[in-house]
């Protein structure tokens, strides 16, 4: 189902145009060249990053997918083997940045809450000794 309209199947078809002879694409039927209807559209390389990046697609299954899309590329005379790969490297490298930046941020926090779960302590054994001496 097109995630956009959820009405209709999404379609495979090949592009015609000069630019982009034989060049795979994702699409909902609905969608129009003129912009309007259902705007769900994707080249394959992106198409298959969609399915990937929302969950419908993982493991080896996005492994094989994505040694498919090269291989289209390839043939369509659009994108080398090198590019697709170096393409997948960004988009993991920008994930791995995003990862590492909420773990400093728990990591953080978990050390506020150590220093804050200390104070109490601190301040418990205050208190329970002023009470011992009087």
């Amino acid at each position: 189902m097109c995630p956009s309209c959820e009405n209709k199947t999404v379609v495979k078809r090949t592009s015609k145009t000069v630019s982009n002879l034989d060049r795979i694409f994702y699409t909902c039927p609905d969608h129009e060249k003129d912009g309007s209807g259902c705007n769900f559209w994707f080249w394959e390389e992106g198409y298959m990053k969609y399915l990937k990046k929302n969950g419908l697609i993982a493991g080896e299954e996005a492994a094989d997918v994505n040694a498919q899309v090269a291989v289209s590329l390839k043939n369509a005379g659009q994108l080398d083997e090198a590019e697709v790969l170096r393409e997948d490297d960004d988009e993991l490298k920008q994930t791995l940045i995003i990862a590492v930046s909420i773990g400093r941020e728990l990591v953080l926090v978990l050390k506020n809450m150590l220093v804050l779960g200390w104070l109490g302590v601190a301040v418990f054994v205050c208190i329970l000794v002023v009470l011992m001496m009087k």
